[in-house]
């Protein structure tokens, strides 16, 4: 089963639509358009986005961490019997993501860089919404160490951190995408 042994939660999402739809979304959108955005890219020359090497090598670090800790909720998920829904799709959109980042240690194209900050935001905005809703379930179905392999407290703080990795990667790409010349300005640059 996707989802199973949940707690019902009152209101809309349910942790159960939360590690099925909309989590995964992100994670789907950016498998999609990663390629596009490369096929886009191929045979141009753009400018590059450089960051300092030991940014981007933490960079790296905090996407692998990121990456480590759903790995993480996935394993205590299956071992409490809760279903792991369509959550290793963020796993495979964040390993994705490394590779990228991996690969493109000369510096991310503006076009790249935009898909990676999309990606970023939206998954920032989706664990935003799963938090309050595991926050509110640690509130209603308290759960400890005793009688619960992966306690709601546990959960939460789980996403709470894979949350603020996320917001933290949306600030650095943006922050990228504005020190960034745009290719209108590239390209005067280059023909001067």
């Amino acid at each position: 089963m996707l989802c199973s042994n949940r707690y019902p939660l009152p209101g809309s999402p349910t942790t159960c639509l939360l590690d099925t739809v909309l989590v995964p979304l992100p994670s789907f959108l950016f498998i999609i358009a990663l390629p596009i955005a490369l096929f886009y890219q191929r045979g141009r020359i753009l400018p590059r986005i450089h960051s300092e090497r030991w940014m981007h090598i933490t960079y790296l670090g905090l996407v692998a961490c990121n990456w480590a800790m759903t790995i993480l909720e996935l394993a205590r998920l299956a071992l409490e019997n809760l279903g792991v829904g369509l959550l290793p799709m963020t796993t495979i959109g964040l390993m994705l993501a490394f590779f990228v980042l991996l690969t493109e240690r000369k510096g991310l194209t503006r076009v790249v860089s935009m898909v990676l900050a999309s990606y970023w935001f939206l998954l920032s905005i989706m664990f935003i919404i799963k938090s309050v809703r595991l926050h509110l379930l640690e509130k209603l179905d308290p759960t400890t160490r005793e009688n619960s392999k992966y306690p709601n407290s546990d959960w939460f703080l789980d996403n709470v951190v894979m949350m603020a990795l996320f917001i933290i990667f949306f600030i650095y790409e943006c922050t990228l995408l504005i020190l960034c010349p745009r290719h209108d300005e590239y390209a005067k640059t280059e023909a001067a």
